[in-house]
């Protein structure tokens, strides 16, 4: 399993940090045994977890980072995982700075006809 350490802010819950993160909220409780999941605290510092990249995408684009994206709202937009990101880009944080270039795995359908 490949972590990344994700702060809490005002107002956030595990629903709410699994849909941003397309993990589910077993997995992170999994993840964060010494952590009190039902009670999160702001500042207190919890694991994501994430797949190990496929390696199944077809085709790359490039995406400009705007001003209020987050690593979330692009992951939503392309429907791609969040370790297949972060591998692609060297990304070692979940912030996104406006300006920055990412390269962006795009989801296809193979020869199976299984979307990847």
């Amino acid at each position: 399993m490949y972590c990344i350490n994700y702060v809490i802010k005002q107002g956030d819950s595990l629903y709410s940090i699994s849909r941003q993160y397309h993990v589910s909220i077993d997995s992170i409780i999994n993840a964060n045994p010494l952590i009190n999941v039902y009670n999160l605290q702001v500042d207190e510092v919890i694991c994501i977890p994430v797949s190990v990249p496929q390696n199944n995408y077809m085709n790359y684009t490039t995406y400009l980072v705007e001003e209020g994206d987050t690593l979330g709202s692009v992951l939503a937009k392309y429907e791609i995982n969040l370790a297949d990101m972060m591998k692609f880009n060297d990304l070692t944080d979940i912030r996104l700075e406006p300006g920055t270039t990412l390269q962006v795995p795009i989801v296809g359908v193979g020869e199976s006809g299984v979307t990847l």
